[in-house]
Protein backbone atom coordinates (compact mmCIF):
# COMPACT_ATOMS: atom_id res chain seq x y z
CA UNK A 1 0.00 0.00 0.00
CA UNK A 2 2.85 2.33 0.88
CA UNK A 3 4.37 1.81 -2.54
CA UNK A 4 1.12 2.84 -4.16
CA UNK A 5 1.05 6.15 -2.27
CA UNK A 6 4.62 6.94 -3.28
CA UNK A 7 3.82 6.28 -6.94
CA UNK A 8 0.81 8.59 -6.92
CA UNK A 9 2.60 11.49 -5.25
CA UNK A 10 5.50 11.45 -7.73
CA UNK A 11 5.38 13.53 -10.90
CA UNK A 12 3.47 11.53 -13.53
CA UNK A 13 5.70 9.79 -16.05
CA UNK A 14 4.41 9.51 -19.59
CA UNK A 15 5.69 8.96 -23.09
CA UNK A 16 5.72 12.74 -23.46
CA UNK A 17 8.42 13.33 -20.85
CA UNK A 18 10.42 10.09 -20.67
CA UNK A 19 14.01 10.49 -21.81
CA UNK A 20 14.32 6.82 -22.67
CA UNK A 21 11.53 6.95 -25.25
CA UNK A 22 12.06 8.47 -28.70
CA UNK A 23 10.29 11.84 -28.68
CA UNK A 24 9.00 11.10 -32.17
CA UNK A 25 6.71 8.53 -30.53
CA UNK A 26 4.89 11.05 -28.37
CA UNK A 27 1.15 10.41 -28.27
CA UNK A 28 1.26 7.71 -30.99
CA UNK A 29 -2.38 6.89 -30.25
CA UNK A 30 -3.58 10.39 -31.14
CA UNK A 31 -5.43 10.80 -34.42
CA UNK A 32 -4.13 14.35 -34.81
CA UNK A 33 -0.61 15.16 -33.63
CA UNK A 34 0.24 18.86 -33.63
CA UNK A 35 3.32 21.05 -33.24
CA UNK A 36 2.56 24.63 -32.20
CA UNK A 37 5.01 27.40 -33.14
CA UNK A 38 4.36 30.80 -31.58
CA UNK A 39 6.56 33.39 -29.89
CA UNK A 40 3.98 33.84 -27.09
CA UNK A 41 3.83 31.23 -24.33
CA UNK A 42 0.27 32.38 -23.60
CA UNK A 43 -0.79 31.75 -27.19
CA UNK A 44 0.83 28.32 -27.17
CA UNK A 45 -0.91 27.44 -23.92
CA UNK A 46 -4.24 28.66 -25.29
CA UNK A 47 -3.94 26.60 -28.46
CA UNK A 48 -2.97 23.53 -26.43
CA UNK A 49 -5.94 24.02 -24.12
CA UNK A 50 -8.36 24.29 -27.04
CA UNK A 51 -7.10 21.40 -29.14
CA UNK A 52 -6.47 18.92 -26.34
CA UNK A 53 -10.11 19.06 -25.31
CA UNK A 54 -10.40 16.28 -27.83
CA UNK A 55 -8.83 13.02 -26.64
CA UNK A 56 -7.85 12.25 -30.25
CA UNK A 57 -5.66 15.37 -30.52
CA UNK A 58 -2.27 15.89 -28.90
CA UNK A 59 0.23 18.76 -28.92
CA UNK A 60 3.47 16.80 -29.24
CA UNK A 61 5.78 19.81 -29.06
CA UNK A 62 5.99 23.62 -28.96
CA UNK A 63 8.50 25.93 -30.62
CA UNK A 64 9.24 29.62 -30.42
CA UNK A 65 12.10 30.05 -32.90
CA UNK A 66 12.39 29.23 -36.60
CA UNK A 67 15.18 26.71 -36.07
CA UNK A 68 13.20 25.03 -33.31
CA UNK A 69 10.20 24.64 -35.65
CA UNK A 70 12.18 22.68 -38.22
CA UNK A 71 13.87 20.56 -35.58
CA UNK A 72 10.52 19.79 -33.97
CA UNK A 73 8.80 18.83 -37.23
CA UNK A 74 11.73 16.61 -38.19
CA UNK A 75 11.75 14.88 -34.84
CA UNK A 76 8.02 14.49 -34.21
CA UNK A 77 6.56 14.18 -37.72
CA UNK A 78 3.31 15.90 -36.68
CA UNK A 79 0.15 15.74 -38.76
CA UNK A 80 -0.28 19.50 -38.48
CA UNK A 81 2.04 22.44 -37.85
CA UNK A 82 0.29 25.51 -36.46
CA UNK A 83 2.59 28.49 -36.89
CA UNK A 84 2.62 32.25 -36.47
CA UNK A 85 4.99 33.31 -39.25
CA UNK A 86 6.33 36.20 -37.16
CA UNK A 87 8.24 34.52 -34.37
CA UNK A 88 9.59 37.86 -33.16
CA UNK A 89 12.18 38.11 -35.90
CA UNK A 90 11.36 38.14 -39.61
CA UNK A 91 8.17 37.03 -41.35
CA UNK A 92 10.21 36.10 -44.42
CA UNK A 93 11.97 33.47 -42.33
CA UNK A 94 8.55 32.12 -41.39
CA UNK A 95 7.69 31.82 -45.07
CA UNK A 96 10.96 30.00 -45.67
CA UNK A 97 10.09 27.58 -42.88
CA UNK A 98 6.76 26.86 -44.62
CA UNK A 99 8.60 26.20 -47.85
CA UNK A 100 11.07 23.86 -46.15
CA UNK A 101 8.41 21.91 -44.25
CA UNK A 102 6.25 21.54 -47.37
CA UNK A 103 9.19 20.20 -49.38
CA UNK A 104 10.91 18.02 -46.79
CA UNK A 105 7.92 16.86 -44.75
CA UNK A 106 4.91 16.79 -47.10
CA UNK A 107 2.83 14.73 -44.65
CA UNK A 108 2.87 17.61 -42.18
CA UNK A 109 0.14 20.07 -43.13
CA UNK A 110 0.63 23.76 -42.35
CA UNK A 111 -1.94 26.07 -40.73
CA UNK A 112 -1.00 29.73 -40.26
CA UNK A 113 -2.45 31.33 -37.12
CA UNK A 114 -1.43 34.98 -37.40
CA UNK A 115 -1.94 38.14 -35.38
CA UNK A 116 -2.84 40.19 -38.45
CA UNK A 117 -3.62 39.78 -42.13
CA UNK A 118 -1.51 40.99 -45.04
CA UNK A 119 -2.59 40.14 -48.57
CA UNK A 120 0.97 39.60 -49.75
CA UNK A 121 1.84 37.35 -46.81
CA UNK A 122 -1.35 35.31 -47.14
CA UNK A 123 -0.78 34.59 -50.83
CA UNK A 124 2.92 33.92 -50.37
CA UNK A 125 2.23 31.55 -47.47
CA UNK A 126 -0.16 29.55 -49.64
CA UNK A 127 2.37 29.47 -52.45
CA UNK A 128 4.94 28.15 -49.97
CA UNK A 129 2.75 25.23 -48.92
CA UNK A 130 0.35 26.42 -46.21
CA UNK A 131 -3.19 25.06 -46.49
CA UNK A 132 -4.85 27.41 -44.03
CA UNK A 133 -4.64 30.97 -42.75
CA UNK A 134 -6.53 32.15 -39.67
CA UNK A 135 -6.41 35.32 -37.55
CA UNK A 136 -6.04 34.79 -33.80
CA UNK A 137 -8.43 37.52 -32.67
CA UNK A 138 -11.12 36.43 -35.14
CA UNK A 139 -10.94 32.67 -34.64
CA UNK A 140 -13.17 30.83 -32.18
CA UNK A 141 -12.21 27.59 -30.47
CA UNK A 142 -14.55 25.57 -32.69
CA UNK A 143 -13.20 27.25 -35.83
CA UNK A 144 -9.62 26.41 -34.86
CA UNK A 145 -10.50 22.78 -34.22
CA UNK A 146 -12.30 22.53 -37.58
CA UNK A 147 -9.39 24.26 -39.37
CA UNK A 148 -6.88 21.78 -37.95
CA UNK A 149 -9.03 18.86 -39.03
CA UNK A 150 -9.51 20.36 -42.49
CA UNK A 151 -5.82 20.93 -43.26
CA UNK A 152 -4.96 17.50 -41.90
CA UNK A 153 -7.27 16.07 -44.55
CA UNK A 154 -5.54 18.17 -47.22
CA UNK A 155 -8.31 20.75 -47.45
CA UNK A 156 -8.02 24.53 -47.15
CA UNK A 157 -9.16 26.54 -44.13
CA UNK A 158 -9.46 30.32 -44.17
CA UNK A 159 -10.52 32.89 -41.60
CA UNK A 160 -13.09 35.61 -42.19
CA UNK A 161 -12.44 37.55 -45.38
CA UNK A 162 -9.35 35.56 -46.30
CA UNK A 163 -11.17 33.22 -48.66
CA UNK A 164 -12.33 36.14 -50.80
CA UNK A 165 -8.82 37.57 -50.79
CA UNK A 166 -7.41 34.27 -52.01
CA UNK A 167 -10.06 33.96 -54.72
CA UNK A 168 -9.21 37.42 -55.99
CA UNK A 169 -5.55 36.52 -56.29
CA UNK A 170 -5.80 33.04 -57.75
CA UNK A 171 -8.98 33.29 -59.73
CA UNK A 172 -8.63 33.32 -63.54
CA UNK A 173 -4.95 34.33 -63.69
CA UNK A 174 -4.76 33.88 -67.46
CA UNK A 175 -7.44 36.49 -68.11
CA UNK A 176 -5.42 38.94 -66.02
CA UNK A 177 -2.32 38.19 -68.06
CA UNK A 178 -4.15 38.74 -71.30
CA UNK A 179 -5.25 42.19 -70.12
CA UNK A 180 -1.68 43.49 -70.02
CA UNK A 181 -0.17 44.88 -73.17
CA UNK A 182 3.17 43.59 -74.44
CA UNK A 183 4.92 46.74 -73.27
CA UNK A 184 3.30 46.57 -69.84
CA UNK A 185 4.52 42.99 -69.54
CA UNK A 186 8.05 44.10 -70.43
CA UNK A 187 7.97 46.83 -67.78
CA UNK A 188 6.59 44.51 -65.10
CA UNK A 189 9.23 41.86 -65.82
CA UNK A 190 12.05 44.41 -65.55
CA UNK A 191 10.50 45.79 -62.38
CA UNK A 192 10.61 42.27 -60.94
CA UNK A 193 14.34 42.18 -61.69
CA UNK A 194 14.78 45.12 -59.35
CA UNK A 195 15.35 47.80 -62.00
CA UNK A 196 14.33 51.38 -61.28
CA UNK A 197 12.27 53.52 -63.65
CA UNK A 198 15.35 55.14 -65.18
CA UNK A 199 17.00 51.77 -65.81
CA UNK A 200 13.81 50.35 -67.33
CA UNK A 201 13.48 53.40 -69.58
CA UNK A 202 17.06 52.97 -70.76
CA UNK A 203 16.59 49.25 -71.36
CA UNK A 204 13.40 49.67 -73.40
CA UNK A 205 14.41 52.92 -75.11
CA UNK A 206 11.42 54.81 -73.74
CA UNK A 207 11.06 57.82 -71.45
CA UNK A 208 10.83 57.57 -67.67
CA UNK A 209 7.34 59.07 -67.75
CA UNK A 210 6.27 56.31 -70.15
CA UNK A 211 7.61 53.71 -67.73
CA UNK A 212 5.54 55.27 -64.93
CA UNK A 213 2.52 55.25 -67.24
CA UNK A 214 2.88 51.52 -67.94
CA UNK A 215 3.45 50.69 -64.27
CA UNK A 216 0.36 52.71 -63.37
CA UNK A 217 -1.79 50.89 -65.92
CA UNK A 218 -0.44 47.46 -64.95
CA UNK A 219 -1.12 48.23 -61.29
CA UNK A 220 -4.73 49.11 -62.06
CA UNK A 221 -5.24 45.90 -64.04
CA UNK A 222 -3.65 43.74 -61.35
CA UNK A 223 -5.38 45.63 -58.51
CA UNK A 224 -2.20 46.70 -56.72
CA UNK A 225 -0.93 49.93 -55.27
CA UNK A 226 2.71 49.30 -54.45
CA UNK A 227 5.57 48.17 -56.64
CA UNK A 228 6.20 45.06 -54.51
CA UNK A 229 2.54 44.10 -54.72
CA UNK A 230 2.64 44.47 -58.50
CA UNK A 231 5.58 42.07 -58.75
CA UNK A 232 3.98 39.61 -56.37
CA UNK A 233 0.62 39.62 -58.16
CA UNK A 234 2.30 39.21 -61.52
CA UNK A 235 4.21 36.23 -60.19
CA UNK A 236 1.06 34.66 -58.74
CA UNK A 237 -0.70 35.13 -62.07
CA UNK A 238 2.09 33.36 -63.91
CA UNK A 239 3.28 36.48 -65.72
CA UNK A 240 6.71 36.23 -64.13
CA UNK A 241 8.46 32.90 -63.61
Amino acid sequence: MGHTVLTVTKSPISVANRDDVARGRRAPQARTRVVVADYSSISRAGIRSILERSPSTAIVDEAKTYDAVLASVEEHAPDVLIIDLDLGDDTNKGLLVCNTVAERFPNTKILILASSVSELIVIEALRRGALGYMIKSQTTSDELIKAVRAVQEGETAFGKGIGALVSKNFGAPHSVTEQLTERELDVVKLTAQGLGNKQIAHSLFISESTVKFHIHNASIKLHTRKRAELVHRATAAGIIK
